[in-house]
């Protein structure tokens, strides 16, 4: 009687880690990008656009520092194809663009 008692408490335990250790990470996985803990580690680069051609060939827009960069992606290789300047007017989020537009309407 002891030992079985013994086991549902391991048991419940166990599960009790268990669900505290997928907790942790779905916390991490909804919010980690917004503490800089998500894959694109970098703020100074990122991915704006991909489009497949095929199997494992892609055009990747990227942005670096004030540069846009169109990339051919390839198994094997990465190849320039464009480099343009980045505005930075084109960088603002569309909620806040709208509650200015939207406030200047309302203005006049």
């Amino acid at each position: 009687m002891d030992m079985g008692l013994a086991g549902i408490k391991m048991a419940a335990a166990l599960f009790l880690i268990l669900a505290l250790i997928f907790l942790l990470y779905y916390l991490l996985k909804k919010y980690g990008h917004k503490a800089g803990l998500g894959r694109s580690g970098s703020e100074y680069l990122q991915t704006k656009a991909v489009m497949s051609l095929g199997p494992r060939k892609n055009i990747v827009v990227v942005r670096f520092l004030n540069k846009y960069l169109v990339l051919g992606v390839t198994d094997t290789q990465i190849n320039l194809l464009k480099e343009m300047d980045a505005d930075h007017e084109q960088e603002q989020d569309f909620s806040k663009v709208l509650n200015q537009k939207s406030s200047d309407l309302d203005s006049t």
